[in-house]
C-alpha cells in the first residue's frame, strides 16, 4: 500500500490493515472512467452478438441471471441439468446456449455425493451415452466453499478460480451463503452484486447465475393478485436482487408434489416460448422424472397438465373441513399427499386442491407433521392434532373408505 496515497492515508483509519489493503488492491483494478459515447455512434453488431451466451440475448457476458425458488423445490438439480445441457451446446427447457458453454459452480449446500447424484440423474434422465458425456470433461468444474463471504469470497475464492478456469458461466449457489450481510439491505446486496461481483464479470467477460432462496409462499388472496412482473421479486430480501439481474428465472410450486412452474420473470419474452396454442408465454411446466430414484427434470405431457388444471373443477367445494382431514390422516397414517387428496376429495365432495390446502393449514397450525422419504412427504398427526380430532367425532369411516 502506498502510504502517501489518498487511500493509504484514509483507509487504515477506517478499516483494519488487512481490509484496507484489500480495498486498495480492488480499487487499483478498477479501470479509468469509461468513455462517453455519442448515442448515434453506438453500433449494433451485424449478425451474431459475440457477447451472447444464452440466445436472443437472454444472458450475455458481463451480465447476471437470478435463479429463484422456495427451499426444497429442486433448484440445485435444475441448475445441474442446465449446466450439463449448455456444456453440450443443447437447449434446457427452451433456453438455448449460443455454443457449448463452460461453467464454474461454486456452492455451499451440497456435498460431493449430492453433486454426483444430481449429475448421474441428469445423465440418466437425458439418456446420455458415454460418448455424449465425454465432451463434458474440462467444461464443468465444481467447488464447495463454505468459509468465505463478501470481499473475502470475491478476492480469495472467485477471482483465483475465474482467472484460472475462465468459465463462460459462474454459478453462485446460494447467494446468502456468500453475501456476508443482510439480505433485505439494499446497501449490502447492491454492494455485493454491483460493486464486488460485477467488476469481476466485466474483467473476465463471463456471466453469473446467482441462486437465491424465495420468500415464504403467500396464501389467501395474495397469490391470485400477482402480475407477470411481480414474480421477478420472488427472491427473499431487498428488491435489489431482481433489480441487479439482467434476467430472472423462477421455479415455483403450484401445489403439486411432482409438477412445478418454470417462469422467466424478467426478459422472458426473449426466450420465444410458446404455449399450447402457439401464443407467446413466459412460463411453462416442468416435472420430476417419473423414473424412481432419478433426480432429473422433464417436460410433462400435455395430458398431465390438463388433468392437473382440471383438479379444481367448478361446482366442487373449494374448502374442506380440516377436522375431517385430521381424522383421515389419523386413520391412514404415513401416506403421501396424493393418497389423502384422492380419498378425502371424494368423501367430502371437495376439490383435491381444497384437501391439499387443508393439509398445509394443518401443518402450519402444528396439527400435522410430515417425514420425508426420498422426495415424498409422508404425513402424521402431532399430539396437538390428535387432541383437536378428539374434540369432534368424524362423520366418516375413514379406515373403510
Amino acid at each position: 500500500m502506498e502510504p502517501n496515497s489518498p487511500l493509504g492515508i484514509i483507509l487504515p483509519k477506517v478499516l483494519g490493515g488487512r481490509d484496507a489493503e484489500q480495498v486498495e488492491q480492488a480499487a487499483a483494478r478498477v479501470p479509468d472512467a469509461p468513455p462517453a459515447l455519442d448515442l448515434l455512434d453506438i453500433i449494433r453488431p451485424e449478425g451474431a452478438d459475440p457477447d451472447e451466451l444464452l440466445k436472443e440475448r437472454f444472458l450475455c457476458k458481463g451480465g447476471g441471471l437470478l435463479m429463484c425458488g422456495q427451499t426444497g423445490v429442486g433448484k440445485s438439480s435444475f441448475n445441474m441439468q442446465a449446466l450439463v445441457a449448455w456444456a453440450l451446446g443443447k437447449s434446457c427447457f427452451g433456453i438455448e446456449p449460443t455454443r457449448a458453454l463452460t461453467s464454474l459452480l461454486v456452492q455451499a449446500e451440497n456435498d460431493s455425493v449430492d453433486i454426483a447424484e444430481f449429475r448421474d440423474g441428469v445423465f440418466r434422465g437425458l439418456e446420455l451415452t458415454d460418448g455424449e458425456r465425454a465432451p463434458l470433461r474440462g467444461r464443468v468444474h465444481v467447488v464447495r466453499e463454505n468459509a468465505r463471504t463478501a470481499m473475502e469470497f470475491i478476492a480469495h475464492t472467485l477471482r483465483p478460480l475465474v482467472e484460472r478456469l475462465r468459465p463462460d458461466l459462474l454459478w453462485i449457489d446460494p447467494a446468502l451463503a456468500y453475501l456476508g450481510g443482510e439480505s433485505n439491505s439494499q446497501k449490502d446486496v447492491g454492494g455485493f452484486l454491483r460493486n464486488l461481483l460485477n467488476p469481476l464479470l466485466t474483467e473476465f467477460q463471463c456471466a453469473a447465475i446467482v441462486v437465491h432462496h424465495g420468500n415464504k409462499p403467500p396464501s389467501g388472496q395474495d397469490r391470485p393478485q400477482w402480475k407477470a412482473g411481480d414474480f421477478a421479486y420472488l427472491g427473499g430480501g431487498s428488491a435489489e436482487w431482481a433489480n441487479w439481474a439482467r434476467a430472472v428465472i423462477v421455479i415455483r410450486s403450484i401445489g403439486h408434489e411432482e409438477v412445478y412452474e418454470l417462469r422467466a420473470a424478467k426478459r422472458g419474452r426473449r426466450l420465444r416460448w410458446q404455449d399450447k396454442d402457439g401464443q407467446p408465454t413466459c412460463c411453462k411446466y416442468i416435472a420430476w422424472s417419473a423414473e424412481p430414484n432419478v433426480i432429473c427434470w422433464r417436460e410433462p405431457d400435455p395430458a398431465e397438465i390438463e388433468e392437473l388444471l382440471a383438479e379444481d373443477k367448478p361446482g366442487r367445494q373449494r374448502t374442506c373441513d380440516l377436522i375431517e382431514i385430521l381424522h383421515c390422516i389419523e386413520a391412514n397414517p404415513a401416506r403421501h399427499q396424493g393418497f389423502y387428496k384422492d380419498l378425502a376429495s371424494e368423501a367430502l365432495d371437495c376439490s383435491p386442491q381444497a384437501v391439499q390446502r387443508a393439509i398445509q393449514d394443518g401443518v402450519g397450525k402444528g396439527w400435522i407433521r410430515f417425514a420425508e422419504k426420498g422426495r415424498t412427504r409422508l404425513y402424521h398427526l402431532t399430539d396437538k392434532g390428535r387432541n383437536q380430532a378428539s374434540e369432534r367425532p368424524s362423520a366418516h369411516d375413514w379406515k373403510n373408505h
